[in-house]
């Protein structure tokens, strides 16, 4: 099958759940452009409200694995989420919000005196949303040069030197331009607003409130032993593990297992946040043009989330992340029956991954 949304909802249990591994087996078969395709597949997901929810459940695909471990084991791995890891950062800057900590529309600089020196003001909400002006490095030949060397990852002082941070070099203000560096100055400002070392703000704001028990924030090459991983063409044969080191994501990175990934879509719930900061949060601002091979009908940015709001393609929010190895994806659409999903690909498509994560979507929410 290509890559259609599938509206059919589930006939039972037992069929549905055949008939949802079905279609997710045929999209991983699926021949793909990717230089570095994904083999195998970790997919959790649950729906359901509060105390009535599902358990979460994973497959792993497919059933014969192809390279590394049983799938019982792979169910289990944890994995690099990337840029999901833009959600919890902004999931626990909106906790310090609720309690007067951290004001989202009071200017930045309160918090972060790197951006003294460039013109004008920017918000924390503006930050988050990407239209600060800040820069970014994924188009630097030298970040990509260095990662790729196995060197050992810039500063948090460099990433903003090489930047241009404190010359004001970034796109206009109000612009959706999506900033790593931004969420760099963002894992800032929770460490100084929230009073602890970063690790330890995620622990207390998202990690503990939502149940995450997997999730860590890596600091070391050494902490990547063990995750799932496949090959990247950024080191050819080589492992990830060994070559690769956390730091080359600027703002941190958390890795989790995907049933953890799920829980923490599902949990962003009134629960956790106040409704008024929960909205704001999954508000988007478009951001352009739909993608090409990938989903989005009318792409749009909240804060942290990437949100879909086409009411006949969604709504749904989340992140997908991208990086040596390793894609996840992880989104949850609200209604009646409110369904969450993660997907984890040993390879290194984010078109795939948030097309599994649909169909997943799709099919679970009843038919919607």
């Amino acid at each position: 099958m290509g890559r259609d949304r599938n509206n059919n909802g589930m006939t039972g249990a037992d069929a549905g759940l055949d008939l949802l591994t079905a279609a997710l087996a045929g999209l991983l078969a699926e021949e793909s452009a990717s230089p570095a395709p994904a083999r195998t597949a970790i997919v959790a997901f649950t729906r359901g409200r509060g105390a009535a929810a599902e358990p979460v459940r994973t497959l792993v695909l497919p059933r014969k694995i192809a390279r590394g471990g049983a799938a019982a084991d792979l169910a289990d791995r944890r994995a690099l989420v990337y840029s999901l890891t833009k959600t919890i950062l902004a999931a626990a800057v909106l906790r310090l919000a609720a309690r007067g900590m951290v004001e989202l529309d009071g200017p930045a600089e309160r918090w972060l005196p790197e951006l003294a020196g460039r013109p004008g003001s920017v918000t924390v909400a503006q930050i988050l949303t990407h239209r600060a002006g800040l820069p970014d490095y994924g188009g630097r030949p030298d970040y990509h040069a260095s990662v790729a060397a196995g060197a050992e990852p810039w500063s948090g002082d460099e990433y903003l030197a090489r930047c241009g941070v404190a010359e004001g070099k970034g796109p206009p203000v109000g612009s959706f331009a999506y900033s790593n560096i931004g969420y760099l100055l963002i894992g800032r400002l929770l460490e100084r607003a929230g009073g602890a070392p970063l690790a330890e703000v995620l622990g207390r704001e998202v990690f503990a409130p939502l149940g995450l028990t997997s999730a860590a924030l890596l600091r070391d090459r050494a902490d990547l032993d063990g995750l799932f991983f496949g090959l990247s063409p950024t080191f050819g044969e080589a492992p990830v593990p060994g070559a690769y080191h956390p730091g080359w994501v600027s703002h941190g990175v958390v890795a989790m297992t995907a049933a953890d990934a799920c829980r923490l879509v599902h949990g962003l719930t009134e629960e956790y946040l106040p409704g008024a900061l929960l909205r704001r949060m999954r508000d988007g601002l478009p951001v352009g043009e739909p993608m090409g091979g990938r989903p989005w009908v009318e792409p749009s940015y909240g804060l942290g989330m990437m949100v879909e709001l086409d009411p006949a393609a969604g709504p749904y929010w989340g992140h997908t992340g991208g990086g040596p190895g390793v894609t996840p994806a992880a989104y949850h659409t609200p209604g009646p029956i409110p369904v969450s999903v993660a997907v984890f690909l040993d390879g290194e498509d984010g078109s795939l991954a948030e097309w599994m994560a649909v169909e997943v979507l799709h099919r679970l929410r009843g038919g919607r």
